[in-house]
């Protein structure tokens, strides 16, 4: 039994002695439950600062009410104007509001128009202009779009009950027979009575066409909303098209980081040591390898697109030119990224290890996965300092979006940028490291 006992704790103390294994068995478990925690069920009481526009047009109490709510939700980062070429603002018209949607400024729009309630509408009517770049995104914003304007079907359904209350008991008799209904309903009900303003007869129908709407139910009597997607009709896979380059950031990742790390086997198999004997400076071998990385990646990613092309009809070949810019600095960000490792890493396992991590964690605030928009503030604002996130972003804006090199210019300077610091600070761990010894 003592034997057995010895070997019980010898297999602890072999376990606890390998910092790869610790990590990946309680590290990388740790961060993903605390990352999806926040974003699904943590802190976090579910998408904050969605960019949304709001464009009204019409004087209606309810409508203004609707349209107010908004600006009290964390879900949505309300814009309702944006500067033009002299740097004024401009209020948004019916054009720029889509145009707006359309370039990724923001996610989704709802536009009501003058007649969104009047006396003659039917019921309220008002229009949705979305881009679908992430489905679940989508999914919530027209959720929180139902939420906001059922709530005020209270307030609709009573002024249409005004209006039908005159029709049938005559103007003077209904009128004064609302004055006391408006009476009770503020006082017991704490009601804003000023929305049953001009009470007549509300018309209740259905509008022809092929018009889509939220639901089929009662509540399209009141309600109209026409929805009308401003990118992506033309895909046929749009799902795929949209999560493609998350595929094949992660994948990249691992690639690069297991190539990077592949110095330590050099080192270990002597093959370090004859380079070095020969006219070769260390110089050369941290170039030839980084070379070789993200000429790798580069590789890599073009099978991965060209094989999205393959099976899912990904449009690859349309927006080549800017799609292979993104393609480019995303493999130099990769790359020295793995570079950083193996200069920091003292193993194989130590860089493989800390690899998982850094690779999974970033995929995941990164946008890779899911969208940001879902994640709390302050994950948020660390996703933005990923190259992750702003690959992913450079590949939604060439192939969901089909824009040109202007829009990825930030998108392709910023991953350029985090490729000559990573490299910096590899370059000079790498001088003082023992990995060349």
């Amino acid at each position: 039994m003592k034997q057995v006992v010895r070997l019980f704790q010898n297999s602890y103390h072999v376990f606890l002695s390998d910092k790869v294994a610790v990590i990946l068995t309680f590290i990388i478990p740790l961060v993903l439950m605390a990352l999806f925690g926040s974003i699904f069920g943590g802190s976090s009481s579910g998408p904050q600062g969605i960019p949304f526009a709001v464009l009204n047009q019409s004087n209606s109490p309810v409508v203004r009410l609707i349209a107010a709510s908004f600006d009290t939700m964390k879900a949505f980062q309300i814009v309702k104007s944006f500067k033009d070429s002299t740097g004024k603002e401009v209020a948004f018209d019916t054009s720029s509001i889509k145009e707006f949607v359309r370039n990724g400024k923001v996610s989704a729009a709802v536009f009501f128009p003058p007649d969104a309630y009047t006396d003659t509408s039917v019921g309220l009517t008002l229009k949705f202009y979305y881009d679908p770049k992430n489905e679940i995104e989508t999914e919530v914003i027209q959720g929180l779009l139902r939420q906001t304007i059922y709530s005020q079907i209270p307030s609709i359904m009573v002024q249409s009950g005004f209006r039908q209350t005159e029709r049938y008991l005559g103007t003077k008799s209904g009128r004064a027979f609302n004055t006391g209904i408006k009476s009770l309903l503020g006082q017991y009900f704490k009601i804003d009575t000023s929305i049953f303003s001009n009470p007549s007869r509300l018309m209740l129908q259905r509008q022809n066409g092929d018009t889509s709407k939220f639901s089929s139910n009662f509540f399209d009597k009141l309600i109209r909303v026409e929805q009308q997607q401003l990118v992506g009709q033309e895909f046929r896979n749009p799902w795929a098209t949209r999560s493609v380059g998350g595929w094949a950031m992660t994948f990249l990742l691992f690639t690069l980081t297991a190539s990077s790390s592949s110095l330590f086997d050099e080192r270990k198999s002597g093959v370090m040591l004859r380079l070095l004997a020969s006219p070769v400076s260390r110089v050369h071998i941290l170039w030839s390898k980084y070379l070789f990385n993200m000429s790798l990646g580069i590789i890599q990613l073009l099978f991965m697109f060209t094989a999205g092309w393959m099976m899912f009809q990904i449009d690859v070949f349309s927006n080549f030119f800017n799609l292979l810019l993104v393609i480019v600095a995303a493999s130099v960000a990769c790359t020295s990224f793995g570079m950083l490792l193996a200069a920091f890493a003292q193993t194989r396992q130590q860089a493989q290890g800390l690899g998982t991590l850094l690779i999974l964690s970033m995929s995941a605030i990164g946008g890779a996965w899911f969208p940001t928009s879902f994640m709390p503030p302050t994950i948020q604002f660390f996703s933005k300092l990923t190259f992750v996130y702003w690959s992913m972003d450079g590949f939604l804006q060439v192939l969901w979006r089909g824009l040109g090199t202007s829009a990825i210019a930030l998108n392709v300077g910023i991953l350029f940028g985090i490729g000559a610091l990573l490299n910096v600070v590899s370059v000079w761990q790498f001088r003082r490291g023992r990995i060349f010894d």
